[in-house]
């Protein structure tokens, strides 16, 4: 059980620790792991092909960060400055400019070693690759210190211009103290083309440049040890130039058929192409192969045209357009390299017996270089060979997929690389929320968005890191969900809280006067856009029944005060009834409440020089609870309450049949039970009728009486005009009804004007 229990807990602990990506591994080279699942503490080790100078790290680990220490890939680059041609600015202590490219070095100054030129302002040195190359590092080893504390600069160019001049770009530069016998490295980022490479020193006084070895490093040259490798071939004759490989044969000299005729059985044949470049390759091959015998000869590939002998030909059948001849206007057949003549072209008897050069292709290409956190899957580095690569998740692959050998020894791509993209962390959205599918940020990668309950998504949920480091579309927004508007009701209504229906919105449902609610009375959005529960509705509702109160009527007492002494004629004062507007008219009900006014009781008055005073006093009101079906005790005089037009505040076409009018809900009463009740609507019951009848009977008695009184003292003796000859204005408002078109007033009060008139009490016409 325990040993079960320890192989879980190793597993879990390998399994949550760190993995690496595969690191990279440069061009013709060979990388090799400790543990081919590539986790915390596996080793990484680089060598490098045959030819090539590993410059870097031999070894990497993977960290428990999940990436290599240390940094950077190491390189296996060529140093395609050996052997080519240099030159310095001047000389001095016999420190030629070919002592930097003798493959060998020292910690000091030494004349059989190292270059030196004389003390100058600017002095330089240079090579000429014979060919451009990607130049990625130059490495230079000083046979003297310079400068003291003067800080000189030392400044690396590479270009195709004349180095001398110091017009080419800048590879690197280094400003401090030059030590000798120490190596400087100046890289040059990223890898610039050029035939020449040139150090310049740049320093405050006159000083001296000198250098023991030079180095010019490139992962694209080839290297001779892909050219065809013979037993019989002198060491050291194969040299490189432009992807193909030539072979100088010194010691067996044949005739030119015999050596086309060797070259061809070991696939390759004689020189057969010409340009500047590749003359000065071979004139210098072959300048320093025999810089003590210029008498030498080697064979070319050019043979007069049998049809025009003015023309020449290679040996592949193509017509020579580019020559370098020495003196044009020989008659021989066959051309050669003339050392005498400073390698230049001489025509030769075909049968003469010269040395030759032999020209192959390059057989393979050798491995190409593989970017980090890629796979590279290959089936050999031959000509014609492909290789494919593809990256890892969260990489996007730069370049090409797939690149072919070709017969140069060269790929015809650059090398891919593995980019990691990342959109940075998705945008946050309002009410939502988003998960990272693949748990990273990285090209490729899925977000999925999601809403709060109660709101829905606009727009895409799911959006992926594209190429641009963005991801593919906007974020998507949640909106609160609708309801539909809640349900309408018969006899009642609904108000929504914030006035909108949305999710958590409710409605609250309300009936209307003598309806009551049957349901729930809220209702409320839920977050699938529905109400949680129907609309209620609304039904009448069923009133109580009252016992009638009979209708009490309050007496109507009349005080008389006792005439003056001097009898005068009477002064009326008749009570001013206040200008109200006309109660509402409603329906009757079975029993309607009302507030009645009982009538005016006369209150006895201080005896003045007038003769009689009537005053009214208004007793406190009282409910009184009336049947509609009672008889009024005035409804014998209608003619008095009751108009034929509107009045100043009802609607037109609604007062004249006061049973069937509803009017809005003013100065309705209160039930007598005390119970406050929300108001049904404003009604003129019956009650109100009886008030009304009783108070214009007072007033239509009180008027008859005094017409008595003023016809029965006209037919005394004559006196004077009483001192008031105008009726008051209350007496326009006693009989007038308000509006001017009421005949009813009208006719009682000119009845009576032209009777008082002729009994002649008054003076003005109304």
């Amino acid at each position: 059980m325990d040993v079960l229990y320890i192989c879980v807990i190793l597993s879990l602990i390998q399994g949550l620790s760190a993995t690496c990506h595969f690191p990279g591994a440069p061009a013709h080279s060979r990388v090799t792991f400790s543990d081919e699942t590539l986790t915390e503490g596996t080793i990484a080790s680089y060598e490098c092909e045959r030819g090539f100078e590993l410059l870097g790290p031999t070894r990497r680990a993977c960290g428990a960060n999940g990436k290599w220490a240390p940094d950077g890939i190491p390189f296996c680059v060529l140093n395609v400055a050996a052997g080519k041609a240099p030159m310095q600015a001047s000389t001095e202590d016999g420190g030629v400019p070919q002592r930097a490219l003798d493959g060998s070095t020292a910690a000091s100054f030494n004349a059989e070693t190292c270059t030196l030129t004389k003390a100058e302002r600017v002095p330089w040195w240079y090579v000429n690759l014979l060919e451009p190359y990607m130049v990625q590092l130059v490495r230079l080893d000083f046979g003297k210190q310079c400068c003291g504390a003067n800080k000189p600069v030392i400044v690396v160019r590479v270009g195709n211009n004349r180095p001398d001049l110091g017009t080419n770009p800048i590879c690197n530069r280094f400003t401090g103290f030059i030590e000798e016998g120490q190596p400087l490295f100046l890289p040059c980022n990223p890898p610039m083309p050029g035939a020449f490479v040139s150090v310049h020193l740049e320093a405050s006084t006159p000083s001296q440049l000198s250098i023991c070895e030079a180095f010019v490093y490139t992962d694209q040259a080839l290297p001779i040890e892909r050219c065809p490798q013979f037993r019989d071939q002198p060491p050291g004759s194969t040299a490189t130039y432009n992807g193909k490989c030539y072979i100088f044969y010194d010691r067996q000299p044949a005739s030119f058929r015999d050596a086309l005729g060797f070259c061809r059985s070991r696939g390759g044949t004689l020189v057969d192409e010409s340009n500047p470049a590749l003359q000065g390759f071979i004139s210098w091959e072959l300048w320093r192969r025999h810089r003590s015998d210029s008498s030498s000869q080697y064979w070319m590939g050019a043979v007069r045209d049998p049809q025009d002998p003015a023309n020449w030909k290679w040996v592949n059948g193509n017509d020579v357009t580019v020559s370098f001849w020495n003196a044009p206007g020989g008659g021989e057949g066959c051309a050669r390299f003339d050392g005498s003549k400073g390698w230049l072209w001489a025509d030769t008897e075909c049968q003469a017996r010269l040395n030759y050069i032999c020209q192959h292709q390059p057989k393979a290409c050798g491995r190409p270089e593989q970017p980090p956190n890629s796979t590279m899957s290959a089936d050999s580095f031959e000509v014609g060979a492909s290789v494919e690569y593809s990256c890892d998740d969260g990489h996007l692959l730069v370049g090409p997929t797939v690149r072919t050998c070709l017969d140069t020894g060269f790929y015809d791509e650059f090398p891919p690389v593995c980019k990691r993209i990342e959109c940075g962390f998705p945008a946050e959205i309002p009410h939502g929320s988003y998960e990272l599918i693949n748990g990273s940020i990285s090209y490729l990668s899925h977000v999925q968005y999601d809403c709060e309950p109660g709101y829905e998504m606009v727009g895409r949920s799911r959006l992926v890191c594209d190429i641009d480091e963005r991801w593919n579309g906007p974020p998507p927004r949640c909106d609160v969900v609708q309801c539909e508007d809640p349900p309408q009701i018969a006899n009642g209504r609904v108000y929504i809280s914030h006035n909108t229906s949305v999710f958590g919105s409710v409605a609250e449902y309300s009936c209307g006067r003598g309806f009551k609610l049957v349901g729930t009375k809220r209702i409320s959005c839920l977050a699938t856009g529905l109400w949680d529960k129907p609309a209620p509705n609304c039904q009448l509702e069923e009133r109580p029944t009252t016992t009638p109160v009979p209708t009490s009527t309050a007496p109507v007492t009349t005080t008389t005060a006792p005439p003056p002494p001097t009898p005068t004629s009477p002064r009326i004062v008749l009570p001013t009834r206040p200008r109200t507007s006309p109660r509402p008219l409603s329906s009757p009900t079975p029993f309607a409440t009302v507030t009645s006014e009982p009538p005016r009781r006369l209150r006895p008055k201080p005896t003045t020089d007038r003769p009689t005073t009537r005053t009214y006093e208004r007793p406190p009101e009282r409910k009184t609870t009336v049947p509609d079906n009672q008889d009024s005790p005035t409804s014998h005089i209608p003619h008095i309450i009751v108009a034929s037009h509107p009045r100043e505040n009802q609607i037109v076409g609604s007062g004249n049949n006061i049973r069937a009018e509803q009017t809005p809900r003013v100065n309705v009463p209160q039930p007598v039970d005390g119970e406050r009740r929300d108001p049904v609507g404003a009604r003129l019951n019956i009650g109100a009728v009886v008030a009304l009848g009783a108070f214009g009977a007072l007033v239509f008695l009180i008027a008859i009486i005094t017409t008595i009184v003023i016809l029965v003292r006209s037919g005394g003796p004559k006196r004077p005009p009483p001192a008031v000859r105008e009726l008051p204005s209350r007496w326009y408002t006693l009989l007038a009804l308000p509006f001017p078109d009421q005949q009813v007033g009208r006719r009682e009060f000119a009845r009576t004007h032209r009777h008082t008139h002729r009994a002649g009490h008054f003076s003005n016409p109304l």
